[in-house]
């Protein structure tokens, strides 16, 4: 029997900033002051209170640069009966300990429970001193299986091997394990930092590439189609208040966009159900393409990433539609 795929988005990911304190490398949001409204945010989450939409998350930017969205949209979350996802940050955006306790209680006492997802590697370069402090707070503030690392790994082998000696000793101070699920041949995989009271994953992926570079593209393989599974059947909305369908990096291209939040949800699936780019990530599968570019000649290789592929026909359309 063939299996039926649609897209069916089951979180709302609030990209409340693309305001952050630090200028990453491998980081594609583009610096700006635009910040979602939180009244707005509101007004859309509760068109989608009873719905399919199960639970929200916040990214950004750095989302703790705007906190009064989070606890003002985490309350709004509650009294409509949502489950949290995660709040990704960099971990080192507050002043001092007192502002660090501070944000985190009222976010706390705002009703969030998800995750907090760090994103900490040799990328970020984040002061060790600062990274623990935070890891601290957090634990205390929200318990000891509240916490996750989201960690890319870094192509020159010693900044990485630096990287990884500052994880085993954030464990060491944590009094933590560290168990290593990984590749050995690329790395990708997990390490868990353990103790009998306190479990952190810690998830390391190879640096993404956007389309149109060359370093995306020189890959041994094509990427395994999951239709889209892996980036999420969310609705990810910009702090310019678009709406996407998946929180790959690839959502930044107006061939995804489906809809805005200033439309209730209902509109917004009906325009996901009339997106090409959103039917053939999530219905007929991005390996599909591969065959009619290559035959055209338009293919700089083989990417073995899902993003980046999606990202290079999203550009390509967009060229067309340009002239």
């Amino acid at each position: 029997m063939k299996t039926i795929r649609k897209f069916s988005p089951e979180e709302i990911i609030f990209a409340a900033t693309t305001e952050c304190n630090l200028h990453c490398a491998h980081c594609f949001v583009p610096r700006t002051e635009k910040r979602l409204s939180a009244d707005d945010a509101i007004t859309f989450l509760k068109s989608c209170a009873g719905s399919q939409i199960e639970k929200i998350g916040f990214s950004g930017g750095e989302p703790f640069l705007y906190p009064e969205f989070i606890c003002r949209v985490s309350k709004a979350a509650v009294e409509n009966d949502f489950l949290f996802g995660r709040i990704m940050t960099n971990g080192v955006w507050w002043k001092n300990p007192a502002h660090l306790e501070k944000t985190l209680s009222d976010v706390y006492d705002s009703g969030f429970d998800g995750k907090t997802g760090l994103s900490w590697d040799a990328f970020h370069g984040q002061n060790s001193e600062k990274i623990l402090t935070f890891v601290n707070t957090v634990l205390t503030a929200f318990g000891t299986q509240s916490l996750e690392i989201q960690s890319v790994i870094h192509p020159d082998a010693e900044k990485d091997k630096a990287f990884l000696e500052k994880l085993e000793s954030l464990a060491r101070h944590l009094g933590c394990t560290v168990k290593k699920n990984t590749d050995k041949k690329n790395g990708r995989g997990v390490f868990i930092l353990e103790s009998d009271e306190i479990c952190i994953p810690v998830y390391r992926e190879w640096q993404s590439f956007t389309g149109d570079d060359e370093r995306a593209w020189k890959s041994r393989r094509w990427f395994k189609d999951d239709f889209c599974a892996g980036p999420g059947h969310v609705l990810y909305v910009h702090p310019d208040g678009n709406i996407a369908p998946c929180c790959g990096f690839a959502n930044e291209n107006k061939a995804l966009f489906t809809g805005t939040i200033h439309q209730p949800l209902k509109t917004v699936l009906e325009l996901a159900e009339k997106n090409e780019m959103i039917r053939i990530c999530y219905e007929e599968g991005l390996v599909a393409q591969i065959r009619p570019l290559k035959k055209n000649g338009v293919l700089p290789g083989k990417t073995d990433d899902i993003c980046a592929f999606c990202d290079f026909i999203c550009k390509r359309r967009a060229e067309k539609e340009n002239g």
